[in-house]
């Protein structure tokens, strides 16, 4: 594989100095030499100019995922182009672009190298990732160059496949110590034993993760589809899970690094913690069979994302589009909002 290749007034400059050199040979010596070389000098570019631009008019461009989509880096990305011609292509480029609605851009990265004729020209690239997220990989134009380097075509495309790293932890010490402290084994416990107050606040379908014991079955024969009752106990232990998608900027992170005397890195991870813990949390009471209330803050909608778990289906839907929400630079936004909001119903599991 070859670097970026040069611009072609470089080639150009090249090509008119040998020219000029060529035709004050031809004029000084007059020889048929000379004047062969000349010929081949104005024929050879036009010649070149149209091969490569029949050549690469006609290729196509394809590109797709293939691996793993999960936390172990295992996924790759295939460019393919196909050249159905005859003849090859001396230098053909295209720029990767990799971004993430929570983190930004990366750096784009140019590519070039020689397409063979009549052939796919397959090109693997693995992709590393070391937060969660989705990430957007792009190809928006690809060009070339014809065999002398002196014009270059281009060609605007839309080439895009999403990358979804999820994450694959256990809950912190300090969240399941939450979790503790905030009520799960008493509710466990109360409802091992069958312990609910008669009060019921509230009467709704079934849904999936629900407990047996919780069906209202008089209801559920006069109405002939299963019913739920809510009841105080459930309401008031209800667990909330609220994401704080807080991520200082890449410019105070800086700061924060050079201010640790470049040894602390975790300034740059705290979102991607934040994620983990909240993915983590949520999967031990989903194991525990209890539902909950899944929530972050959008700043552009100035409004929360709510959802219902039952499951781990719910989770990752939930979790795949938090993460197409752009992240903030205030700490802890979602939860001041919470607060003057008067949403402070249940247990609130707070991660940031």
């Amino acid at each position: 594989m070859l670097n970026a290749l040069n611009a072609p007034s470089y080639a150009g400059f090249c090509y008119a100095a040998f020219l000029v050199t060529v035709l004050i040979l031809a004029a000084f010596y007059l020889q048929t030499f000379f004047y062969l070389i000349l010929v081949l000098m104005i024929g050879f570019p036009i010649i070149s100019y149209n091969l490569s631009k029949y050549v690469f008019e006609r290729l196509e461009v394809k590109l797709k995922l293939t691996g793993d989509e999960s936390r172990d880096r295992s996924s790759f990305i295939i460019v393919e182009t196909v050249n159905q011609s005859f003849i090859p292509l001396a230098s053909y480029e295209f720029t990767l672009n990799v971004s993430s609605s929570l983190y930004g851009g990366q750096k784009p990265v140019t590519y070039s190298f020689m397409l063979k004729a009549r052939d796919n020209n397959t090109m693997k690239f693995p992709l590393q990732f070391d937060k969660n997220g989705i990430y957007e990989v792009k190809i928006t134009s690809f060009g070339a160059y014809d065999f002398f380097h002196i014009f270059k075509f281009h060609r605007d495309i839309e080439l895009v496949e999403n990358i979804t790293v999820l994450p694959d932890c256990e809950p912190s010490d300090r969240l399941k110590d939450s979790m503790l402290t905030e009520g799960f084994d008493e509710f466990e416990e109360n409802e091992k034993k069958g312990i609910v107050t008669g009060n019921v606040t509230d009467v709704r379908e079934y849904r999936p993760g629900d407990r047996l014991s919780r069906i209202h079955w008089k209801l559920t024969e006069k109405m002939d589809k299963l019913m739920v009752k809510e009841n105080e106990a459930t309401a008031s232990n209800r667990f909330v899970i609220l994401l704080e998608l807080y991520q200082p900027s890449l410019e105070k992170c800086n700061e924060m690094y050079e201010a640790g005397g470049l040894g602390d890195e975790s300034s740059f991870f705290i979102l991607d913690k934040a994620i983990e813990e909240a993915w983590a949390v949520s999967m031990e009471l989903i194991n525990a069979g209890q539902s909950f209330q899944f929530m972050y803050y959008s700043k552009t909608k100035d409004d929360f994302d709510i959802h219902d778990i039952n499951d781990k289906a719910g989770l990752t839907e939930a979790m795949t589009k938090a993460f197409y929400t752009p992240a903030y630079d205030t700490p802890d936004l979602a939860l001041s909002v919470y607060e003057r909001a008067g949403m402070n119903k249940g247990t609130l599991i707070h991660v940031n």
